[in-house]
């Protein structure tokens, strides 16, 4: 492939010496420099992991279905893998200044970057295929072993080379911020689909009966790479060998081996170029930005008392729509919360369609009003960390008495960029289902969300926005505190419940002012909260 080994075997050897001083997405260890025997306890997950996937084959009935799921699985977390750990390692500037004055080829400094991810994602593949070879081997018999792990092999160059290949194709045409932005957001996609896939589709299996179901190759099988590699070890499994099975395995021999080529032909030379135009200056469209800057002062003058609480306000509003790190964290939530809205709506045994239909004569949408808190809550306790925890010294710099300035102007900011815009949401879907019925429901369990989020604000310690390092989390201390609020939370949620079915609307709405006070009494309490009494 015109690369310089010896090159290529330097830039990996080092990349590999410094493995154990980077922290991955997925397992984030200690905050211990030590270097320990990653490639064991990697390999430990994803044998448990592997274990998993294997019991959920050993239910299946179909071969080919079972092999399916089997090798979408690898692919997935391969892909995830590759977007989640190793999108900092393939777009890496720190190399530029030791690597890119010296004349290294572009295609041996890519591949080096390639093959140091491919050592790490062979191990992911090991772990995850060794409990499933043994499953599959004791079902089927050893003729299916050597296909099973051929198959493997092919499915993680497949999965590299698709995610790889997005990521040079992007390269050429955006920026370096908006393509870490697109990984980003599909970092949170992805956190959202994982957790859809295992709270959803284990019910929607239970409706489906799988021992039942023959699998067909269609057109569309051709498009779908895990359907390829099933197909291939079902035809070496059964002696298939008609023209479907046929085209099947072709697709999946030939499309990883064409697709090294063809990303290392055509994409790799243009990669070290656009590495070396990374972390230069990023310039943005002045237009966008300008109206989003007179939205925030309107917004912040209109909802803040002092010019302390106003920076703050801003400061925190701009970060959590701007920090990758914090929208990794936080932005997920808003996904669950509509997960666990449809995980509500299967827990009857009707079908989906009479589940729609029979909606407005049911009760969810107080389930879905306060399911919005989630998000507060997920940010509440995200808040407070920051790569950047050291500029937080200009808190106690300033002439304050207090730090309840900080702490009311990080609040609001947190319920106006995270809870008005979600509730809004979900409150325009609840009325157009409900109709003007959930009216009196909507207000209500607005203000008893930001009761909620006060009373959880007060409860819990008290720390100042992005003033800790990332590091020093901990949850001791938490679990008295942690009770107690799901106690006053339930409760909240329980009295609306109670009250809305055993008032007439008119004795409903006399809780509206009662709620405005309990909100006023709850904020003041916080707003006054003196310096003893913080978390550093």
């Amino acid at each position: 492939m015109k690369m310089d080994y010896a090159q290529l075997r330097a830039i990996v050897a080092t990349k590999l010496l410094n493995d154990n001083r980077r922290q991955r997405v997925a397992y984030r260890r200690s905050a211990s420099r030590s270097t320990g025997n990653s490639f064991g306890i990697n390999l430990i997950f994803y044998t448990i992991f592997g274990g998993l996937v294997a019991l959920a084959m050993s239910t299946i009935a179909s071969f080919i279905i079972s092999m399916i799921v089997f090798y979408t699985y690898i692919m997935v977390m391969i892909s995830m893998t590759l977007i989640t750990d190793f999108s900092s390692i393939l777009l890496d500037t720190s190399d530029n200044t030791i690597i890119l004055p010296r004349p290294v080829d572009s295609r041996t400094l890519f591949a080096a970057r390639l093959t140091h991810i491919l050592l790490y994602l062979g191990q992911l593949g090991l772990g995850l295929t060794i409990i499933p070879a043994i499953v599959v081997t004791y079902l089927h018999g050893w003729i299916v072993l050597p296909a099973f792990f051929i198959l493997v092999i092919f499915s993680i160059i497949t999965a590299v080379v698709l995610t790889n290949g997005v990521y040079l194709i992007l390269m050429q045409f955006v920026s370096e911020e908006r393509l870490k932005s697109i990984i980003n957001y599909f970092q949170i996609f992805m956190a959202i689909v994982i957790m859809a896939g295992y709270q959803i589709l284990p019910r929607m299996v239970e409706r489906i009966d799988l021992g039942m179901y023959v699998f067909e190759i269609k057109w569309w099988s051709y498009l779908l790479p895990p359907v390829w590699m099933a197909g291939t070890i079902e035809a070496a499994r059964y002696n298939y060998f008609d023209g479907a099975h046929t085209g099947l395995a072709v697709c999946a021999f030939a499309f990883p081996i064409v697709g090294v080529y063809a990303v290392n032909r055509y994409l790799s030379p243009v990669f070290n170029r656009k590495i070396a135009s990374l972390g230069g200056s990023v310039t943005q469209k002045g237009e966008g930005k300008v109206k989003t800057t007179k939205w925030l002062f309107w917004i912040s003058g209109l909802l803040t008392r002092s010019e302390m609480e106003r920076g703050v306000f801003e400061l925190v509003y701009r970060i959590l729509g701007r920090d990758r790190k914090i929208r990794l964290k936080i932005y997920p939530a808003f996904g669950y919360m509509v997960v666990f809205g449809m995980i509500f709506m299967m827990r009857s045994n009707e079908d989906l369609a009479t589940t729609w239909v029979n909606l407005p004569y049911t009760q969810y949408h107080l389930m879905l009003l306060y399911l919005t808190f989630m998000v507060l809550q997920v940010a509440l306790y995200e808040v407070p960390y920051s790569d950047d925890f050291k500029a937080s010294w200009i808190y106690f710099a300033a002439p304050l008495g207090g730090p309840g300035q900080i702490l009311s102007g990080m609040i609001k900011a947190v319920c106006t960029r995270l809870f008005l815009p979600g509730y809004a949401v979900v409150g325009s879907v609840v009325f157009a289902i409900w109709g003007a019925s959930a009216i009196d429901d909507i207000v209500i369990a607005f203000l008893n969300n930001l009761i909620m989020v006060m009373l959880l604000a007060t409860i819990n310690k008290k720390k100042l926005p992005f003033s800790i390092a990332p590091d020093v989390k901990t949850q001791s201390g938490n679990l008295v505190r942690s009770i107690l609020s799901f106690l006053v939370i339930g409760g909240l949620g329980l009295t609306h419940y109670v009250v809305a079915f055993l008032t007439g609307s008119p004795t409903f709405l006399l809780m509206i002012p009662v709620q405005i006070i309990v909100l006023y009494l709850l904020f003041r309490k916080y707003r006054n909260t003196p310096w003893e009494r913080l978390t550093l």
